[in-house]
């Protein structure tokens, strides 16, 4: 019994392998850096504003988290200390509870036409705390997770990735001006 069963699970292996699997970890470079994941897929579903289902291009589906945005929630309790001066108040989770809902209806807007492209960063973790893709996502050359920073419907989540800088800018000019989640403060 053992010795089928490792046998199934090795040609299951196998098959993934020569499948051109997307989802199986990728080894790293001898720098540390992992190969990026980079293709034009459809999108299945926007779970909300950061998290997006896809199909990859082999058939399979992937959960994608947006690499370096954090929107706040829609379907849990919102912690408002995660968002820098929204005060940790029931009109602060409220007012976080609308930014939230604003930001989904502005990537499920953004989204519309359904094809994206999901890239990974060499520099960043491949996967999320969750099992997630992360990876930053375009349409038409233009990127999901920095126009949602730019317009303020989400945070930057502070982790390493090459574009952590000009992330940090957008958010901080964002705060400035009051956009989105930040008029919550």
């Amino acid at each position: 019994m053992r010795a089928s069963v490792a046998a199934g699970l090795l040609a299951l292996v196998t098959a993934l392998l020569l499948s051109g699997c997307t989802w199986l970890p990728a080894a790293s470079e001898p720098d540390g850096t992992t190969p990026a994941v980079d293709h034009e897929v459809r999108v299945i579903e926007v779970v909300d504003a950061d998290t997006l289902d896809v199909r990859m291009p082999d058939g399979g589906t992937e959960t994608v988290r947006l690499l370096g945005v954090d929107a706040p929630e829609t379907y849990a309790e919102n912690d408002p200390t995660e968002f820098e001066g929204v005060p940790n108040t029931r009109t602060g989770r409220a007012c976080l509870r609308t930014a939230g809902e604003n930001a989904t209806a502005a990537a499920k807007a953004h989204l519309a036409d359904g094809t994206v492209r999901v890239r990974t960063d060499p520099t960043a973790d491949r996967r999320g705390s969750y099992g997630r893709l992360l990876a930053d996502v375009t349409v038409d050359n233009e990127s999901l997770n920095r126009l949602l920073l730019a317009r303020g419907h989400a945070r930057l989540y502070d982790t390493t990735f090459q574009r952590r800088d000009e992330f940090a800018a957008l958010e901080a000019r964002a705060q400035a001006a009051g956009r989105g989640l930040w008029a919550c403060r």
